[in-house]
C-alpha cells in the first residue's frame, strides 16, 4: 500500500505520538521496585499504575468527544501539553504521594493522546487499509514496549530513576511540533454543549471504586464504614453517570453505541483482557526482582518477548483478519493468552525459580495474543461507525480496556498485599503483626542495597511469602484470559469491506 505525501506526513507524526505513549507505559514497569526502594511506600506502589490509569481512563471518553467537536489536532495538543507537564513534575518528586499525584497529571494528558491517534488513522484510511496500518502501529507499540523495560532498567541501574520521566520531554515536544505543522483540519460547527457533568460523574465514580479496592483489606477492613461508603458512593455516581448519558442531548459516551453487537462484545472483552496485559506487565517484574533477586535491567528482559510477540502478531493479524474475519483472528490471539497465563501459573507453582526460557515463552504468548485480539477489536469498532462518531467509539474501546486494567490491577494488588502480610506473619522471627508493617518490610526486600542487611533465612522466608502472594495474582490473570476467550465467542465474524473512510476535514500543509 503506497502513501501519498499528505498521509505520509500525518502517519509519521502520529507514529511519534504512539511511540511516546507506549514508552511511558512500559519504561516504569521494571523501575517500580527500585522507586519503591528509594521513596518507600510499598503499600501505595500500585497507585503508580492505578493513579495514572485512573486519570487517563476517566478522561478518554471526554477527549474522544472533544476530538469529534473541536477536532483531533486541538485535542491532541491539549493532551500532550498536560502529559509533558506531568513528566517534568514526576522527575522532581521527593515522596511517593507526590509521585503518584504527578503521575495522575501525566494520565490526564495521556488520555488525550492514544485514542486521538487511533481516530486519525480511522479518518484517513479505508477499512482494508486500516488492517495493514493498525498492524504497523502495533509494531511501533511493540518496539516501544521492547525498548521501554530495558531502557527503564538501565536508567535505574546506572543513572537515576528521575530520568525515566525527563526523557519524555525531547521526544514529546518533537511529536507535538510534527503534528502541529503537518495536520490541518476543517471542523464543522457544533451547537450541542460538551457533557462535562457526565465526565465529572464518571471520574468521581471510578475514583471512589478504586479507592475502595486499593484500601480495602489493607488501610481499612473490607466491612468498615469507610470501604462500604466508597462502594456506595461509586455506585451512586456511576448510576448518575448512566442517567446523565441517557438524557444529555449529546452525551460524552453515547450508550446506544453498545447496542451494536460488534462494539458491545469488543468492549466487554476489552474490559477483561486488561487484566491479562496489566497483570503480566506490572506483577511479573515484581516476581523477577522480589522473588528471584533480578536486577532492574534483567527484570526488563523478562518482558522482552511480550514486546516481540505483539508486533509480529499485529502485522500478521492484519492480513489474517482480511482473510478469515475479525472473530477468528481475535480467538486465535485469546487462545495464546490462555496458554501464556496457564504456563505462568504452572511454572510459578512447580519451579523454585522461573527459568529465563519460561519467562520468554509465557510473555511471547501473551504478547502475541494481545497483538491479534486488540487489532481485531479496534478494526471492528472503527468499521461500525462513521466519521462523526469515530472519535468517541475509538475512545470507548480504549477507555474500557484501560478501565479493565485499572480494576484488575487494584484487585490483584489487594489480594497480593493481604496474602503477603499473612505469609510474613507466619514467620515469627520477622515480627510482622500488620499489613502496614509487611509493606514497610517489603521496601527492604525490593531494594538491592538493603538485601545485605537481611540474613539468608529471613530473605528466603520473605521471598517465599511474596512468591505465594503473587501466585494468587497469576490465578486472577488466568481467569481473565479464559473469560475474555469465552466472551469473544459471540463476537461477529465480519470481514472488512473496502469502503472509503470519511476523510472530510483532514489534510496536511
Amino acid at each position: 500500500m503506497g502513501l501519498d505525501p499528505k498521509r505520509l506526513r500525518i502517519v509519521l507524526s502520529v507514529m511519534l505520538a504512539t511511540f511516546l505513549t507506549a514508552v511511558d507505559v512500559t519504561i516504569i514497569d521494571t523501575a517500580i521496585p527500585r522507586i519503591v526502594g528509594a521513596l518507600g511506600g510499598f503499600k501505595l506502589f500500585t497507585w503508580l499504575v492505578t493513579g495514572y490509569l485512573l486519570t487517563s481512563t476517566a478522561t478518554i471518553p471526554l477527549y474522544g468527544k472533544l476530538a469529534d467537536i473541536i477536532g483531533r489536532k486541538r485535542t491532541f495538543i491539549i493532551g500532550t501539553t498536560l502529559f509533558l507537564l506531568g513528566s517534568v513534575l514526576c522527575a522532581f518528586a521527593n515522596t511517593m504521594p507526590q509521585l503518584i499525584l504527578f503521575r495522575g497529571l501525566q494520565g490526564l494528558g495521556a488520555g488525550g493522546i492514544q485514542p486521538v491517534v487511533q481516530t486519525i488513522l480511522g479518518d484517513i484510511f479505508t477499512p482494508t487499509e486500516r488492517a495493514k496500518v493498525q498492524g504497523w502501529f502495533s509494531s511501533i507499540w511493540g518496539l516501544s514496549g521492547l525498548i521501554g523495560p530495558l531502557l527503564g532498567g538501565l536508567i535505574v541501574d546506572y543513572v537515576d530513576w528521575r530520568w525515566l520521566f525527563l526523557i519524555n520531554l525531547p521526544l514529546g515536544l518533537f511529536a507535538l511540533v510534527m503534528l502541529m505543522t503537518n495536520l490541518q483540519e476543517k471542523v464543522g460547527q457544533r451547537t450541542q454543549p460538551v457533557d462535562y457533568l457526565g465526565s465529572a460523574l464518571l471520574t468521581g465514580g471510578i475514583a471512589a471504586l478504586m479507592l475502595a479496592l486499593v484500601m480495602g483489606g489493607s488501610t481499612f477492613p473490607w466491612n468498615s464504614g469507610e470501604i462500604i461508603g466508597l462502594f456506595v458512593g461509586a455506585g451512586v455516581l456511576l448510576a448518575g453517570f448512566i442517567r446523565q448519558e441517557k438524557h444529555h442531548p449529546d452525551p460524552m459516551l453515547p450508550l446506544d453505541l453498545f447496542r451494536d453487537k460488534t462494539i458491545g462484545i469488543a468492549n466487554l472483552a476489552s474490559l477483561v483482557i486488561g487484566g491479562v496485559y496489566y497483570g503480566t506487565t506490572v506483577y511479573l517484574p515484581l516476581w523477577a526482582q522480589g522473588v528471584q533477586g533480578y536486577s532492574a535491567t534483567r527484570s526488563g528482559a523478562s518482558l522482552l518477548w511480550l514486546s516481540i510477540g505483539w508486533p509480529i502478531a499485529a502485522v500478521l493479524g492484519g492480513k489474517y483478519i482480511l482473510k478469515v474475519g475479525q472473530r477468528r483472528a481475535a480467538l486465535l490471539g485469546l487462545g495464546f493468552n490462555v496458554l501464556g497465563a496457564a504456563g505462568l501459573l504452572i511454572l510459578a507453582r512447580v519451579a523454585h525459580e522461573i527459568p529465563p526460557v519460561g519467562f520468554a515463552v509465557v510473555t511471547y504468548l501473551v504478547g502475541s495474543g494481545m497483538g491479534f485480539a486488540s487489532l481485531a477489536f479496534i478494526l471492528g469498532v472503527q468499521s461500525s461507525v462513521g466519521w462523526e462518531r469515530r472519535g468517541v467509539a475509538t475512545a470507548s474501546l480504549q477507555f474500557i480496556r484501560t478501565l479493565g486494567g485499572l480494576v484488575w490491577v487494584a484487585v490483584m494488588g489487594a489480594v497480593m498485599n493481604s496474602t503477603f502480610a499473612q505469609g510474613l506473619q507466619a514467620v515469627p522471627s520477622l515480627g510482622i503483626t500488620s499489613v502496614s508493617a509487611a509493606a514497610d518490610f517489603a521496601n527492604e526486600l525490593l531494594d538491592p542495597a538493603k538485601w545485605g542487611s537481611l540474613s539468608p533465612a529471613v530473605l528466603a522466608a520473605a521471598r517465599g511469602a511474596l512468591a505465594d502472594s503473587l501466585r494468587w495474582v497469576h490465578v486472577i490473570v488466568l481467569f481473565c484470559a479464559v473469560a475474555t476467550f469465552a466472551v469473544t465467542l459471540w463476537f461477529p465474524n465480519r470481514k472488512l469491506d473496502q469502503v472509503d473512510a470519511p476523510r472530510d476535514g483532514v489534510s496536511a500543509h
